[in-house]
């Protein structure tokens, strides 16, 4: 059985709870900013998403 590389599986261990803090801030942040930023804020995650995805296009091809 072939094991993926060491950081992905540190990347697997932390996803959890990587994302269970990320949703905590993120609901902390809506309570004290309110809805006036919200455009703001999921531009910005778009903005990520995208950028994150072009990089990982460009790694893999790079890699193959």
């Amino acid at each position: 059985m072939n094991r993926p590389p060491g950081g992905h599986r540190v990347l697997r261990i932390v996803a959890l709870p990587l994302a269970v803090g990320g949703l905590a801030v993120h609901l902390w942040l809506g309570t004290k900013a309110g809805l006036a930023v919200a455009g703001a804020g999921l531009a910005a995650h778009l903005v990520a998403a995208f950028l994150g995805g072009r990089w990982l296009e460009r790694r893999d091809r790079a890699m193959s």
